[in-house]
């Protein structure tokens, strides 16, 4: 049943049959994904290849020959100045991005730049398509019969775009645009941008002006191509080109009048071909008070991601939610839960107590048909490793002493605890908010002790009083959440209420003021391993004896 298939499943069964009706059993299927390197490429643009990555993947598990193509549109045209980049770029605007300079001099281009960062990341990911820069694929000619047919086509094309427009909105009558139009944007020789009209075609030649330098020009495709199709019938025509079967796309396509309702019909009428099979995936937000937050999104790239989730984490992400369904990666406190709900996830795996989509979302996650995806064999809890790592600001080897006093195991060594170790550190010092960082005092702290009430202070004497013969992870957790059960006049092993979780709270607060000066913070029982018993003592007592 329906219900009973991963997502990927569900659409390799509808490009399966479509193949085998069109091409015939034995062909090669081709996915396609694509993105324009406008600027730095998010984890939402992210979805579109990993989604075209994973149905190829489904149907290389059922035998099938794949090829994935991932389309760099790197020869559209700047639209505007990047936020983040210096404001000379305004002269490049309308110009291919392939052919505007990387601002920042490290790049052949700007458009190479996100290129760069974003293949680095799906190799990570274990993500690896046939890449096409679409600036090389036209320049090459590779394109030529199909510009030329285009062209040819014109008023077709234009009557197709004409049905989704509204008439209301033109500035010229519907005759003369249409006799004007043509579907292929022209690069002017003199200043580079796209600011041009197409003067005359004949058999491959053209001849344009430039309202932008006032340039006339002209070129024969033969000899170089100076110009793309527009988008609505550029995409319809890689459709036909590559012969694609399946490829998903945002929202925004899938709207009426969008690109996909006309590139339907222009790859049936102008270039013969077939539309492939098109599945809408959902936004991807970001989430989390976190150093991101605060940049609009613009650094949430893949990469960035990378930094903080293990790869096998990260692809999981992906994996389990519905492509139709949204998605929101958090990079503040959720990324703790994120690991939780995934060592969770994994344990019931290793139990075979997960269901067969289960199953099927695990294989996804942590293998492809080209390699292994890297993941943490010894999975310590990543609250643990960042909690830590914000104590110790980092320094790995007390990460690891705290660790292993944490765990009743034998010892694990720095190899065992990547990538989660480095995520951990990198998340804690590059995303953790600054208000939320542990910042241990160096002396008691009087002002905070003169605060606490009578009843709490007498806590303080009893934890001092029996820290030394509690040291270790259990021990000074029974400590600490059994001193307000015996102020209550409980037993050590009574059950959790209200009044008793009120006084524990109240509890941990006061220990928290003492020693980093605020009302939360780290497990207790990590903060005190962390920083050492003659430490606590000397925070916790109020003469400052250890």
């Amino acid at each position: 049943m329906a219900n009973d298939l991963h997502w990927t499943e569900r659409i390799a069964d509808v490009v399966e049959a479509n193949v085998r009706e069109t091409k015939g059993q034995g062909a090669t299927i081709v996915c396609q994904s694509g993105i324009s390197p406008s600027g730095p490429i998010h984890l939402g643009n992210m979805r579109e290849i990993i989604s075209v990555h994973l149905v190829s993947e489904e149907l290389r598990s059922r035998g099938w020959s794949v090829t994935h193509i991932h389309s760099w549109d790197d020869f559209d045209r700047l639209r505007k100045v990047p936020s983040n980049a210096p404001e000379s770029m305004a002269e490049y605007i309308g110009r291919p991005l392939s052919d505007v300079p990387d601002p920042w001099g490290q790049f052949d281009s700007y458009a190479s730049r996100f290129i760069s960062e974003f293949e680095q990341a799906m190799d990570r990911l274990c993500i690896h398509p046939r890449y096409v820069r679409e600036s090389a694929a036209y320049r090459s000619g590779i394109y030529n019969e199909q510009i030329d047919r285009a062209i040819e086509r014109r008023f077709d094309i234009f009557d197709i775009l004409a049905e989704y427009q509204s008439e209301e909105r033109a500035e010229k009558p519907a005759d003369e645009r249409r006799a004007e139009y043509y579907p292929f944007r022209v690069y002017c020789h003199s200043c580079g941008k796209d600011a041009t009209r197409i003067i005359s075609y004949d058999r491959g030649a053209i001849a344009y002006s430039c309202g932008n330098c006032g340039n006339h020009g002209s070129f024969n495709l033969d000899q170089e191509v100076r110009g793309k199709l527009v988008w609505k019938v550029d995409w319809p025509m890689r459709w036909s080109f590559e012969a694609v079967d399946f490829e998903p796309g945002g929202e925004d396509h899938s709207s009426p009048g969008g690109s996909l309702s006309v590139g339907r019909k222009i790859v049936a009428r102008v270039f013969d071909g077939r539309p492939p099979y098109y599945v809408g995936y959902a936004f991807v937000g970001m989430a989390g008070r976190s150093k991101i937050s605060s940049s609009e999104g613009t650094t949430a790239t893949p990469l960035a991601g990378l930094s903080i989730f293990e790869p096998a984490v990260l692809r999981w992400l992906y994996v389990r939610r519905n492509i139709s369904q949204s998605l929101t990666i958090d990079f503040g406190k959720g990324v703790q839960r994120t690991y939780d709900e995934w060592d969770a996830f994994v344990e019931r795996i290793k139990k075979k107590s997960g269901s067969r989509v289960d199953q099927v979302v695990f294989d996804r996650s942590v293998k492809t048909s080209s390699c292994a995806v890297a993941r943490t064999q010894v999975p310590v809890s990543f609250r643990l490793l960042s909690s830590s790592a914000d104590i110790t600001q980092g320094n790995r080897e007390q990460i690891l002493r705290i660790v292993n006093q944490h765990l009743d195991a034998p010892p694990v060594s720095e190899p065992d605890l990547e990538p989660r170790l480095s995520c951990a550190i990198h998340w804690a010092g590059e995303y953790q908010p600054e208000d939320e960082h542990t910042r241990i005092g160096n002396s008691f702290n009087e002002t905070a002790y003169a605060r606490l009430s009578q009843e709490t202070r007498e806590e303080i004497r009893l934890l001092l009083e029996q820290l030394d013969e509690s040291w270790s992870l259990q021990g000074l957790t029974t400590l600490i959440y059994g001193i307000p059960k015996v102020m209550l006049g409980l037993p050590m092993d009574a059950e959790p209420n209200q009044a008793l979780k009120d006084a524990q709270r109240s509890f941990f607060a006061a220990i928290y003021s003492l020693i980093c000066d605020r009302d939360t913070g780290p497990r207790l029982p990590t903060l005190f391993l962390a920083i050492g018993k003659d430490h606590v003592h000397k925070l916790l007592s109020p003469t400052g004896n250890v």
